[in-house]
Formats: structure tokens, sequence, C-alpha cells
């Protein structure tokens, strides 16, 4: 992107108070989704009437009905944000999350809880919107680190303080009776304190969206044209696009097309990820996007030297490759984030559920059936302690680690030391009473490490191996896709196990999978990465890195 000069030859400011009002509504978002891990599993249990062999598999489908809506609608608001603006899209789904989040707090049936999870996934199609809004913000290449870096670090922020709240304000008359009587409101209704609070933040969050947000995408206004100023309008922006000056799809290209629109058109739409979730109980952010530099991290990732591709320059790349998008690394790398991402949102999910379950043995004897028996405090200190792990690990670990070890050996010796996070958590049961604590703490470190060191990396591999700059938004929207799907599917299928085989036979699933994706190593070609750049804004300096020996980039398989 070549940088945008005012009309008085002045570079652009930095778009501070923009990225500031954007991140409040960024911020709103995770407290809602990150509040309902704490108790859904106690709530699942009230509003069926007690314990049910398939409770777990319920709390599972709960924590994923918010995604699998908003997968289904997610497009669809991206598109009607290139029609009537940004802004009034984001206003929507922040309204959606408000509304599922009182429906939820109210429900006395199950069936209502599930239909206000997938009402407010319905409603909301920020996890793109948000994206593109942030990069049609920076108009100046420098600036976009910083801009990018900040939305991951917001969406934890406010998923450690939302995982803190689920916790601790489920069931008050339970644990504060003296402020909250048995009889009173939150005595009926347990579980609408933490919604409440999540209803207060996101309308806080829409006010000031509504007063002082701007609208970032220039075409929102043909929405209120006449239908031949519009038909104009299309015509010169496809005149436009035949002189090549717009033929890169990226995070400032509509996110749908008009029927219209010609080929090149028609190409970014299908470079967006076909399924987008955002509404997962995560302790860090999920989504990533490899045309920008931040991978889904806090830092800006880049390879050097490595000139930013301008239009023009891009254009005539276009013209030039004409071969296969998806090579064999690329897919086997997708594979290994897939896999990846299945055992990791299992772990948030089945923590909490193994947390919260009754034990089946007497406290210090092996119990590979039953839970810890733990409260939704505890739990909701474990969550929250899991959310600033992330942020840390994130910020201050994952650059020095990666610095040391390189690319392709932090990626490998991670994916292969994962499954020890999950085969610790059926033997903490039998440890004493005093190791329960840092043995669940151990597991959770491990978890946290291993998930932010491997992701990153695997992004960097994928698009070290992207054999030109204009397919990387394809390559992107399949492995999004993917990694959105694994996520999706595995809460339920993960509470299924739970439900049939009992807290062991669930976590050694889970170590199946990780183990699967080891064995799967041996099929991924090694990649040499080499000069490879982190702008690290919490730690004030730049780590470059060298991965592997020098010449060109070689395809070993892993013995």
């Amino acid at each position: 992107m070549a940088p945008t000069s005012l009309e008085d030859g002045a570079t652009p400011p930095f778009p501070l108070k923009q990225l500031i009002i954007l991140a409040i509504c960024r911020f709103s978002e995770p407290i809602a989704f990150n509040s309902i891990l704490a108790y859904t599993y106690v709530m699942v249990k009230d509003l069926k009437g007690g314990e049910s062999p398939d409770t777990a598999f319920y709390a599972g489908l709960l924590v994923s009905a918010y995604a699998v809506a908003e997968a289904s609608t997610a497009m669809g608001w991206g598109a009607l944000s290139d029609r009537i603006g940004r802004k009034p899209v984001v206003l929507v789904g922040l309204g959606g999350v408000a509304i599922s989040s009182l429906i939820f707090g109210l429900a006395k049936s199950y069936w209502v809880a599930l239909l206000a999870r997938f009402v407010g996934g319905a409603l909301n199609g920020n996890v793109a919107v948000m994206q593109t809004m942030v990069a049609e913000m920076v108009k100046v290449p420098e600036h976009e680190p910083a801009a990018y870096a900040s939305q991951p670090f917001v969406w934890t922020l406010g998923g450690i303080i939302g995982s803190a709240a689920g916790g601790f304000l489920a069931q008050p008359a339970t644990f504060y009776p003296s402020l909250f009587p048995a009889d009173g409101i939150f005595g009926r209704y347990p579980y609408l304190l933490p919604n409440l609070l999540s209803v207060v933040v996101i309308l806080l969050a829409m006010i000031q969206g509504i007063l002082f947000l701007e609208e970032t995408n220039p075409q929102a206004k043909q929405f209120f044209r006449t239908s031949k100023e519009t038909a104009d309008a299309n015509a010169a922006v496809g005149e436009e696009e035949e002189d090549g000056d717009n033929s890169r799809a990226d995070e400032r290209t509509p996110l749908a097309r008009s029927q219209q629109a010609l080929h090149p058109r028609v190409r970014a739409v299908s470079e967006r990820p076909a399924i987008l979730e955002e509404g997962l109980p995560v302790a860090v952010e999920q989504s990533f996007d490899l045309r920008r530099t931040s991978f889904g991290t806090v830092h800006s990732i880049q390879f050097t030297p490595e000139a930013r591709p301008n239009v023009d320059s891009s254009h005539i790349e276009s013209d030039k490759y004409t071969g296969p998008t998806f090579n064999f690394t690329i897919i086997m790398l997708t594979l290994a984030l897939i896999l990846v991402s299945y055992h990791q949102m299992a772990f948030s999910t089945l923590l909490p559920i193994h947390l919260l379950d009754h034990p089946a043995a007497p406290r210090g004897q092996l119990d590979l059936t039953g839970g810890l028996g733990y409260t939704v405090h505890d739990v909701g200190i474990y969550l929250a302690v899991n959310g600033v792990l992330g942020l840390l690990i994130q910020g201050i670990i994952f650059p020095i680690f990666v610095n040391r070890i390189g690319v392709w050996y932090s990626f490998v010796s991670n994916v292969v030391l994962y499954p020890a996070c999950y085969v610790i958590m059926p033997f903490i049961g039998a440890l004493p009473a005093s190791l329960q604590s840092p043995g669940i703490y151990l597991a959770m470190v491990l978890q946290s490490f291993f998930g932010i060191i491997v992701i990153p990396t695997a992004l960097i591999l994928i698009k070290n191996a992207t054999p030109s700059s204009t397919v990387l938004g394809r390559v992107n929207g399949a492995a999004m896709s993917g990694c959105c799907l694994a996520r999706t599917v595995s809460s339920p299928l993960v509470g299924i196990i739970y439900a049939a085989g009992g807290s062991a036979a669930a976590w050694f699933s889970l170590a199946g999978v990780a183990a699967l994706a080891i064995l799967q190593l041996f099929w991924v070609p090694r990649e040499h990465v080499h000069n490879v750049v982190m702008d690290t804004a919490l730690l004030g300096r730049t780590i470059s890195n060298s991965d592997g020996r020098n010449g060109d980039v070689e395809d070993d398989v892993v013995e």
C-alpha cells in the first residue's frame, strides 16, 4: 500500500482516536463471549434438572452454537457493510451480542438458552468487518504493525475480564447471600448478573461508537444514491479495475461484490474465508490474515528484504504467476493448523467441565470418569489466569523463543510436546489436595505456550511457502476456514466423548489428536525461513531471526 498524502502533501497521522474507539467496541465482545465458559456446565445441569450423562455434550453445543450461526451469516453482513457502511453493521453486531446475552441470562430452559446463542451469532458479523475497518483507517504502511497488533491485545484483555466476571458473578445468591437473596431476581435467574454486566459494557461501547466512530467505507454513500447514480458509480469502479488500479485483493477489498462486478471482483470474493467465527470463548484471539504482518499476535512479523508491494507491482506479478495456488507444503501445514485448532479449542471447553464436574472417586485417588469438584469461582480464576498467561507468553516469551530456536524448530518442537498438557489432566485428581492446583496451572501454562508458539510459526511457514503474494488471499481463506470449522465442531464433539467415556477418555482423545499432528509432521516438507523480523511493541526492540542454513528453500521430510 503506497502512502496516502493529504492535500498539503503531509503524511496522514496515525489514526489513534478511531482505533481506540474501535478497540472499545472490540473489547466489549470477548467479555460476553468468555464469561459463559466458567458456568456453562453448571447452567446446563440447572436448566436440564440435575445430573445427566449428556450434560457435557449440551454444554459444548451451547458454546459452539454462537459460532455456528455467526459462520452462516458473517459473509452476508460483510456484503451489507459494503453497501450501507461498516459502522452500522458493527453497531448491529454489538446489539446482537447484547440481546443474546440478556436472553441467555434470563433463560429458564436449555432450548431458550441455545436459541439465544444462535440469535446472537446470526446478528453479529463483526468478525470480518472490524478487521476491514482497521485496514481502511490506516493510510500509511508504517502504521500497519501497531494498528493490527492492537486488536489481538484488546481481545485478550477483554477475555481475561470476561472469564473472571463469569466465575465471580454467576450464582450470586449462592456465593453472596447477604447481597442477593434467594427469592430475588438474581436468585431466580442465577446466571443473569454476568450477562447484565456484558450488556452494560456493550451498550456503553455502542453509545461511544454511535457518537464518535467514523465510517471507513468510502463507497457507503452509494446506498443512499438513486439507482442511476449507483449504476454510474459501479461502472466507474469497473473501469478503474480494468486499468489495473485495484486488482489485488486485500483487507480493503469490499467484503462481497455485486452481481455486475467484473472478474477481479469475483476473484476477490473467492479469496475470503468460507467459514468465519469469532464468538468462541478462547483466551487468545484465533483469527489471522496472512496478508497482514501481525499473524494474530501482538507483534509485526515480516520477511526481509521484502519491499511492500504497491498496486502496480502486484498487478504485474498477477500477470506473470499462473501456477497452482496450493502446493504440498501449504496443504500439509494447513492440515497441521486444523489439528492444532481442534484440540486447542477442545481444551478451552473441556477444562471448565472437568473442573466443575463432581468427582467419581474420593479426593486423592485416581479418577478416570469424574471431575475435580471445583466451584464457578475457582473456574473463573483459572480461566482469567489462563488469559494473563497467554498475554505474557504472546507478548514477551514468543519473540524471544522463536528468535533463539528458529521458526521451523519452534513449530516442530512444540507440536511434538503438545500432547503432554493433555496427558497430565486425568491424573491431577490423584494428587494431594495441595498439589492439584499447581498441576492444573502446569497444564494451562504448557497448553498456552505450545499453542501460542505453534500457530504463528505455522502461519509464517505457510506464507513462506506461498508461491506468490497475489494468492495469499486464497491461501489465507482456506486456512482460516479449516481452522474455524475445526474449532466449531470441537466443543460438542469432546462433550460427547466426555459423556460417553468420562473425563480421562475426553483428555486422551485430545492427546490422540495432538499425537496425530506429530505423525503428520513426517509429511510436512521442511521450510527454511530466512531473515524473519519481529517488531515487538512490548519489548520495544526488533528481533531478527535466520532459520536454517543459507541458500534456497528446500523441501525436506522430517526424520
